[in-house]
């Protein structure tokens, strides 16, 4: 009797066992802030009008990554006009499409301009 008990009990609790475990399987795995930030690094220019009228300075882009990959600038905040015209007008065209990130997860990146020489 305590068998046909025991065996019913034993089957959903290995079910409930398994069920959790294929839950982990299936969550997308999520890249860190610091693959988002290597990808913009590796594609943002100083800006063609900033650098005709050698502006300097730095920038603070505040962003999230939308479902296609595309960079949705929530806040640019930077003291010239023409390095966030040109950071904007970049980013409105960079793609992170092959990085997961969550849904509406806020980066922040800075982005210091300089001129040498």
């Amino acid at each position: 009797m305590k068998t046909q008990k025991f065996i019913p009990t034993l089957m959903l609790a290995t079910v409930f066992i398994l069920a959790g475990f294929s839950s982990f399987a299936i969550k997308p795995a999520v890249a860190p802030a610091e693959n988002i930030h290597k990808v913009i690094s590796e594609n943002l220019k100083y800006p063609e009008k900033a650098l005709r009228n050698s502006a300097t300075g730095s920038v603070d882009v505040i962003f999230t990554i939308g479902e296609e990959g595309q960079i949705e600038i929530k806040n640019i905040l930077t003291d010239n006009k023409d390095i966030a015209d040109g950071v904007r007008e970049q980013l409105k065209n960079l793609s992170c499409k092959d990085i997961k990130s969550p849904f509406n997860q806020h980066y922040k990146v800075t982005i210091t301009f300089k001129l040498i020489g």
